[in-house]
C-alpha cells in the first residue's frame, strides 16, 4: 500500500501511543495485564450538518411576483367561472328537457279534449239536455206494468224500451207499458190498492203499433238505449216482468211537458253536473293547455307580456315617495 494515501496521525495521538508503548515494555511479562486501547476522540465525533440556507420571501413589489399573482387569480377566476357556466348550462338543459315534456303532453292533453269534448256531446250532453228541457218530475210518482214483450225482427221492431248500443239498428227489441198515478210512490204497494180510476188516462193513436193506446212506453232513458255494463236490456225487460207477475207497483217519473214519456229513474242534480262536468272538464284543460303552450312558444305573446310587465315596473318607479331629507338644526 503507497504510504501517501496512509493517514497521518496527530500529535496527541503519537503521545498517546509514546506512553501506551512505554507501558507496554514494562508489562510484556506479564501476561494476565489487560490492555485497554482508549480511542481518539476525534474519530468518534460525528459529521457535522451543512445548514440550509433559507430563502428570502418574495418581494410583495417585485413585477414577476406580481405578476405571477395576477396570473394566478385570473386563472383561479376563470376555472370558477367555468363551473358556474357548466352549472348554469346544466340547470337549462334540465329545464329544457322539463319543458319538452310538459309541452308535449299540454300538446297531447289539447288533442285527447278536443275529440273528448266531442265524444261526450251525443252520448252524455245531448241526452242530459233533453232530459231537462222536458222538465220531469222531482219525486216519483206509482207506476203499474201493463205489457212486457221481447219481439224479433227488424220490421216488428218499431220501438224499444231498452236497446244496447244507440247507433246500431234493431234486430231484438224489449218494450214495456205502463200507466201511472200522479201522486207519491209507496214503498210495497200492490196494483189492487187503487182504483181503475185514478190510474192516469193516457189513451191516444199510436202511428207506430197504428192503434189506440191506453198506456204509454217505459224507457230506461230519455234515450231508450244505452251501452253495457250500465245497460243491460235482458236484465230490464226480466225484471218488470216479474213485477208484473207479482201485481206490484213501482217509483217512475213522468214529462210535465209530454205526460206520455215516462222514465224508470231521473235525477236532476246528476243531470246537471253530468251537463256542467261535461262542458268544463275538457274545455277547461284545452284552453289552459293552449294558453301555456301560446306563451312559450309565440314570440308575439311573449312581447306582450314583457312589454306589459315593464309597463308596470315603470308605473311602480314613477308612484314610488321621493323622501327629501331635512336637516337638523343644532
Amino acid at each position: 500500500m503507497d504510504d501517501r494515501y496512509s493517514p497521518q496521525p496527530s500529535t496527541s495521538e503519537v503521545k498517546e501511543v509514546i506512553v501506551d508503548s512505554d507501558e507496554a515494555e514494562d508489562f510484556e511479562d506479564d501476561d494476565d495485564l489487560e490492555v485497554i486501547v482508549t480511542p481518539s476522540p476525534s474519530l468518534n465525533e460525528p459529521p457535522k450538518q451543512k445548514r440550509k440556507r433559507q430563502k428570502r420571501p418574495p418581494d410583495p413589489s417585485d413585477p414577476v411576483v406580481i405578476a405571477a399573482a395576477a396570473a394566478a387569480a385570473k386563472a383561479e377566476a376563470e376555472a370558477e367561472e367555468a363551473e358556474r357556466k357548466e352549472a348554469d348550462t346544466n340547470k337549462v338543459s334540465s329545464l329544457e328537457n322539463l319543458k319538452y315534456y310538459t309541452s308535449l303532453f299540454l300538446g297531447t292533453a289539447c288533442i285527447v279534449n278536443v275529440f273528448a269534448f266531442l265524444f261526450l256531446v251525443p252520448f252524455v250532453l245531448d241526452p242530459a239536455i233533453s232530459t231537462l228541457r222536458h222538465r220531469f218530475v222531482d219525486s216519483p210518482v206509482t207506476c203499474k206494468v201493463t205489457d212486457v214483450s221481447v219481439k224479433q225482427g227488424k220490421s216488428m221492431c218499431k220501438w224499444s224500451s231498452c236497446r244496447e248500443g244507440c247507433t246500431s239498428d234493431m234486430y231484438q227489441c224489449y218494450q214495456v207499458r205502463v200507466q201511472y198515478i200522479d201522486e207519491s210512490y209507496r214503498n210495497n204497494s200492490f196494483v189492487d190498492e187503487y182504483r181503475n180510476r185514478e190510474w192516469k188516462n193516457l189513451s191516444r193513436f199510436d202511428t207506430l203499433e197504428v192503434e189506440t193506446r191506453s198506456d204509454t212506453p217505459l224507457l230506461v232513458n230519455i234515450k231508450g238505449c244505452g251501452y253495457p255494463p250500465e245497460i243491460s236490456c235482458p236484465a230490464f225487460a226480466n225484471h218488470y216482468n216479474e213485477i208484473s207477475q207479482r201485481n206490484q207497483t213501482f217509483p217512475c217519473y213522468y214529462s210535465q211537458e209530454n205526460p206520455w214519456i215516462v222514465l224508470q229513474s231521473y235525477d236532476f242534480r246528476e243531470t246537471t253536473f253530468s251537463i256542467v262536468a261535461s262542458i268544463m272538464i275538457p274545455n277547461v284543460i284545452f284552453v289552459v293547455s293552449l294558453i301555456i303552450l301560446l306563451y312559450w312558444y309565440c314570440p308575439y305573446c311573449q312581447a306582450r307580456c314583457k312589454r306589459y310587465e315593464d309597463q308596470i315596473n315603470q308605473d311602480d318607479k314613477e308612484q314610488e315617495p321621493i323622501t327629501i331629507g331635512v336637516p337638523s338644526k343644532k
